[in-house]
Order: C-alpha cells, then structure tokens, then sequence
C-alpha cells in the first residue's frame, strides 16, 4: 500500500486527472435542465457519464499512464527496478493501478455530481450502476494499453499517440458502426427514453472482457524483458481464456434491429401514468412522474385546442408503451425536461392520421401545387386550433383557404372524412368549393 500510495503521488496521472475533474466539473454543470437530454433520466445519466470519461478522461489518462511508464527508461534506472524482488508484471500492475485509482477518483466526482443533478429532477431514484461499471473498466484497459506502450515505447513523443490511438478509435468507431469494436471497445453514445434499461449481461460480460485484456497487456512489458521475472504461464492462461470466453460472448450476442445492442425493453408498467381532460388522454411511463403536472397542463391545452373535431388522435402513449387499439398514437419524450409547450406541440403533431400501411406512398394532390395531401391536411389541421404551419407558397395557400374559409361545419366534415382517407391509405376528398 504505501508503494501504491508513493507511486500516485510521484505519478503524472495525477496532473492529468485533476485536469480532467476540472473539465469534467464543468461540463456536468454547465447544462440547464430544461435543455439537457439527461438531466432527470437516471439510465441516461449513467450513460453520459460513461461515454465522457470513457472518450475524454479515458483517452487522456491512456496517454499519462505512458509517460509514467517510460519514466524509468528514460531515467535509466530500468536495469535498477529489474533486479527488485517484484517482477515486470507486478511492476506494470503497481503503475497501472496508481494510474486508474486516479481515473476512478475523478470518475465518481463526476457522478455524484451528475446524480445530484438528475435526482433535483426526477421523482424516483433509480440509479443505473452497469454503465458506471462499464466505464469503469474501460478505462481500466486504456490504462493498460498506456502502460504497454509506455513500457515499450519510453519515448515523451510517442507517450500521446496512446490517448490519440484510443480517441481516433472511437471516431472510427462512431463513423462505421455495426462493427465488432464498437463491442469490444465501448463508448456508448446512445439516447435511450424511459422505455429502455441496461443490458446488464451484456455490460458485465464486457467488463470481464476490458479488465482480463487489460491485465494481459500489462504482462507485455515483463515478457518483452528477459531481465525480469517472467509472469506465470497460469496466470497468463486463465486471463487469456477469460478474455477470449468474453469477447468471443460479445461478439456472439445479436440484437434485433432496430434496438440496442446495449439495452433491453422494459417491462409493461402496471399502471402507467395518465392524465385526461374531455375526449385527450397522455400516458407516461412511471420514471417520468416528474412530468405529470406539465403533462395535465398540456392534455387541458390540446384538448380545449381539438375540440369537437372528429377523425383525429385523442390518446397519447410514450414511446415503449402498450397501445390500445383505436385512434392512438405513439409520443416521443425527448427529454426529461420538456415543457408544458413541448408537450402540447408533441401531441397536436402526434394527434394527425397516419396511413395504417407502412408502405403507403403518398398522394399528390394538384390543387396544392404538387405537394402530398397530407400536408394540405396538417395545415388545415394546424390552421384550426391556432398552431402555427408551415408555407409552400402561393398555390399552396389557395387550396389551404378553400378549406379553412368554408363554414365550420364544412370543415368538420372534410377533417373527419380526409382522416378516415388517410388511414386508408386514399386521397383526401375533394376540397369545398
């Protein structure tokens, strides 16, 4: 221990990693819940923290972990440290290990920080520990790889190219996905809303991968130099089957498309969250409970909004829940933090038909200057309950205007009629005269 202690204390990683914590401080801190895509959504949460330290902190202390492994090259008391009674691989594990304590230290300031931040939000406590763990030990194997390439390769020029080797490998990564890298070597840059929840199999098998490589990396340096005790054949053995049993496993697994290879469905909530007012209802998924009082608001806007129109969707279920059969439509939470107005766009966009064949081709309808029929009807839709729409010009207008200047009544019934087309996948019908 007090090796270990003396090691992190003379180490460069220490520099590094108070860099990184300052950066990291920041970078948690700065975003404001209502605009963040995490803030609020503890899964989520995990997997933001993972995916900076991992690329970022990770990648950076890779690149100190080889200048602290070349240090004894350079000072030329290798031949020294050859002779002590610890061997090249237990030497390597001291460095590595001094190295990652420092990772993990800033690594769980950035997550009580970013905890904190989504408990001030969120109305359950559910924290996701897998994704923690995951990056955990992926930092671990940077390290790793650091040490070997610092061991063999004790140059202050080539010390960086071992953080800049793991960061071009995840832009590689990220530009070619569907790879086995991007399974052997995850960085998971993913959205995952209230209806998914770690892989835990999956993320346990890969931490088994990250740290069995990483050890075996460490016994580079020792096999490299024949000064040293050479590592024990078992011990390489058994690492080596554990790493092969792993990885062999992640590279095995399959995921139906279009879901994550990291993530599972959740479970049907018993009850889920709903909030009703007239004929327009909003279900949510109970993680999202915080939500519920902007969601009532919501449901009374959109529903005072639609009226009495008929042919529209009035049911709203997050995305990831049972649907009933009728007129209902699927909403996307975005965020944890969306609005009272977010919410009651999200629904008067969901509230239009949709063709009940997913291969439905659109029809163009003349009259609107060669634009499908769908968006005559959204305009016409959106011209009704007051939300603004969009503009395709002066044709376009005309035709919205034979609609939108008939009697109400008229409306009503060419609303009505256009949804049931529309679903059917036929035109809309003929525009008032």
């Amino acid at each position: 221990m007090r090796v270990l202690l003396t090691e992190m204390r003379r180490g460069e990683a220490k520099w590094a990693a108070a860099l990184m914590g300052a950066v990291g401080v920041y970078y948690f801190t700065a975003e404001s819940p209502g605009q963040s895509d995490w803030i609020g959504w503890w899964t989520q949460t995990s997997l933001q923290v993972q995916l900076f330290s991992v690329i970022v902190m990770g990648s950076v202390m890779s690149a100190a972990a080889a200048w602290g492994a070349g240090r004894a090259f350079r000072h030329r008391t290798r031949p020294w440290a050859d002779t002590a009674a610890r061997g090249g691989w237990a030497q390597a594990f001291l460095l590595w290990l001094a190295a990652w304590l420092w990772s993990l230290i800033a690594y769980a300031l950035f997550v009580v920080i970013a905890f904190s931040r989504t408990a001030g939000v969120s109305d359950v406590t559910e924290p996701a520990w897998t994704p923690l763990l995951l990056g955990a030990s992926m930092m671990g194997l940077q390290t790793a790889l650091g040490v070997a390439v610092g061991s063999a390769l004790p140059s202050r020029v080539i010390a960086p190219f071992a953080g800049i080797f793991w960061y071009g490998l995840f832009v590689v990564v990220a530009f070619v996905p569907g790879t086995p890298l991007d399974k052997l070597f995850p960085a998971i840059d993913e959205f995952w809303s209230s209806e998914f929840a770690p892989n835990t199999t999956r993320m346990l098998t890969a931490v088994a991968w990250c740290l069995a490589l990483g050890l075996l990396l460490l016994a580079l340096p020792a096999l490299r130099r024949r000064a040293t005790l050479a590592p024990r054949p078992v011990a390489l053995a058994a690492l080596a089957l554990v790493a092969l049993v792993a990885g062999g496993a992640l590279v095995a697994f399959r995921t139906p498309a279009p879901d994550s290879y990291w993530a599972v469905r959740k479970a049907q909530p018993a009850h889920p969250l709903c909030a009703g007012s007239g004929g327009t209802t909003l279900c949510l998924w109970p993680e999202d409970r915080h939500l519920l009082p902007r969601a009532r608001a919501a449901v009374r806007t959109v529903d005072a909004r639609l009226g009495t129109l008929g042919g529209l969707n009035r049911s709203f279920y997050a995305a990831g829940l049972d649907r009933p059969a009728g007129d209902t439509a699927e909403l996307s939470v975005m965020s944890p933090g969306e609005s009272e107005t977010d919410l009651t766009e999200a629904m008067l966009s969901a509230a239009l038909p949709q063709p009940a064949s997913p291969d439905c081709a659109p029809h163009i309808l003349r009259e609107s200057g060669g634009y499908p029929d769908t968006f005559l009807f959204e305009a016409v839709v959106r011209d009704r309950v007051g939300a603004p729409g969009d503009y395709f010009g002066e044709e376009f207008g005309r035709a919205l205007g034979r609609v939108t200047r008939a009697p109400r009544a008229v409306q009503d019934v060419w609303i009505e009629r256009a949804a049931e087309r529309i679903r059917a996948c036929e035109p809309v019908p003929p525009l008032p005269r």
